[in-house]
């Protein structure tokens, strides 16, 4: 499931991160499957498994996931370096900031999709395995670069550089290859594998957003209350607030223009909720889901 995120941007940006740190084992899959053989023996005659082996089910879920983390990564990050590139003509932040922002969702986004694949252990299976160590070679090429690019404290003067290293580190990014056979294609072939890959609930293909109360109509947010759908960049005017929201596959980004003047962004993913205020007035944005789709999102003006 995506991360329930989201920050706030006024002015100076600050970072913040927390990541959780898998342990890594150098047994296999196949092992496990042994032992749970073993386990399921009564007296001289073992029960036959009727499904794929749980261990095998996990391999193939945190294949998924790890895999689906990169192939969005390098989406994500498509998107966010063109809109850093060419800044449409009514940003209401600077580049630089977009690109300091861009740099350390990044140099986050990386970290967990290495430790994604790090925390797979071996299945037993030839091209399984192999598929999972191309994966790793291709995030392992690229990550010192893009860790050097994204290290705050190797960049005194991170501003004025940030859309600099904002294109070089989208180019890294970009250059990353899927393996061929994918996942899929390498299962197929493959009756345990497959069966564990039709399991693995992270290996299910995302749902469809839920309906949205107001649908695409932007105009039901004037009042200052709505739930809308958004599938593109879009300018919301939400009471007295001008509202700007953009999308990746994993992220709606809001930017607005207070009543008073003030400037400010929040992004934020599946279940993220965002408050921006001025003057005793308050917008209260809610990321009811966001994918590759768009996303259904509440304003709540008070």
């Amino acid at each position: 499931m995506p991360v329930k995120t989201v920050m706030v941007r006024v002015a100076l940006l600050a970072f913040g991160v927390a990541l959780t740190v898998s342990g890594c084992s150098s047994d296999t899959v196949d092992s496990d499957i042994s032992a749970e053989t073993a386990a399921s023996a009564s007296g001289s005659t073992a029960s036959k498994s009727t499904g794929p082996s749980r261990a095998l089910v996990k391999w193939a879920g945190q294949m998924c996931k790890a895999t689906k983390l990169f192939e969005t990564m390098k989406t994500n990050s498509a998107i966010e370096v063109e809109d850093i590139s060419h800044p449409p003509a009514d940003a209401l932040i600077g580049a630089e900031f977009s690109a300091m922002g861009y740099l350390g969702d990044t140099r986050t986004s990386l970290d967990e999709v290495a430790k994604g694949f790090d925390a797979v252990r071996r299945s037993g299976i030839v091209a399984a395995d192999r598929l999972h160590d191309n994966l790793s070679k291709e995030v392992a090429r690229v990550r010192p670069k893009i860790t050097d690019l994204t290290d705050p404290s190797a960049h005194t003067s991170s501003a004025e550089d940030a859309v600099d290293r904002a294109e070089h580190v989208g180019k890294l990014i970009a250059s990353l290859k899927m393996p061929k056979p994918d996942l899929a294609a390498v299962a197929s072939p493959e009756p345990k594998l497959s069966a564990a890959y039709g399991t693995a609930p992270e290996c299910a293909p995302a749902g469809p957003l839920p309906e949205a109360a107001d649908g695409t109509d932007a105009g039901a947010c004037k009042d200052g209350d709505c739930e809308i759908l958004v599938t593109k960049k879009v300018h919301l005017v939400v009471g007295a607030w001008q509202v700007s929201v953009s999308l990746t596959e994993t992220k709606a980004t809001v930017r607005n223009s207070g009543a008073k003047g003030a400037v400010a962004e929040a992004w934020m993913s599946t279940g993220g909720t965002g408050t921006f205020g001025e003057g005793g007035d308050e917008l209260i944005v809610k990321a009811i889901a966001v994918n590759k789709d768009g996303a259904v999102l509440t304003f709540r003006t008070k």
